[in-house]
């Protein structure tokens, strides 16, 4: 069985969606251990890296103007594990803000405050739905098939300069980078969150959110 390892605890409410789609796949979601010790992740076949608060600007190079409840700590654990990966090539999914700190581990930066942030902004604890463009030939084109899906959205930054070695393959249509991929690394980012639409959380207004967790899983 592929053992998948998540970047939170299965006991904070906000993470469970992940496990349940990791499990939904046939894997073994594994819990990153947070004492600090380094080496998990030559244990493990592939890694997701969930959404969550901002990260602190200065790791892009700016001051803080619109980023908040930043977590030094996290963002420090979580670049350890990118790192981590990136040097035994394990893959990774970037979700929300994974896709963003995959971004900035790279070299690229974030957008702090979207200009019409309520087209992509949850309304409360329920996420926008918006669609996207989808270019032929990608790992997302792959996926669904389709030039134009519809996914949802929850997100007040993202990405302004893409890092080398990332190619982008979703739009929204105010032009925000939807999802990536490495060029040579088996890195994969959406911005979206596809553990919010699938499953019991699966609504009709959306592609099914698993078949992003189908492919990377598959391709371990």
């Amino acid at each position: 069985m592929k053992r998948i390892l998540i970047i939170g605890k299965r006991e904070v409410r906000r993470n469970e969606n992940y496990y349940a789609a990791v499990e939904a796949c046939g894997a073994e979601a594994i819990s990153y251990d947070f004492c600090g010790r380094s080496g998990q992740t030559t244990k493990i076949d592939g890694i997701v890296i969930p959404g969550g608060a901002d990260m602190n600007p200065a790791l892009y190079h700016e001051e803080n103007t619109d980023s908040i409840e930043i977590d030094d700590e996290l963002d420090q654990l979580e670049l350890a594990v990118i790192r981590e990966a990136v040097e035994h090539k394990k893959p990774i999914l970037g979700i929300c803000r994974g896709h963003q700190i995959l971004n900035v581990f790279f070299g690229g930066s974030l957008i702090q405050n979207v200009e019409g942030v309520d087209v992509h902004e949850r309304i409360g604890m329920v996420d926008r739905v918006h669609m996207s463009r989808v270019k032929k030939n990608s790992f997302v084109y792959d996926i669904y098939q389709e030039e134009r899906i519809s996914i949802n959205s929850a997100h007040h930054q993202a990405i302004k300069e893409l890092a080398a070695g990332l190619e982008a393959v979703q739009f929204s249509d105010d032009g925000l980078i939807e999802a990536f991929y490495h060029t040579e690394l088996p890195v994969y980012g959406v911005q979206w969150h596809p553990e919010r639409m699938c499953l019991k959380n699966a609504r009709p207004d959306t592609v099914d959110g698993l078949k992003i967790f189908e492919y990377f899983i598959n391709r371990l």
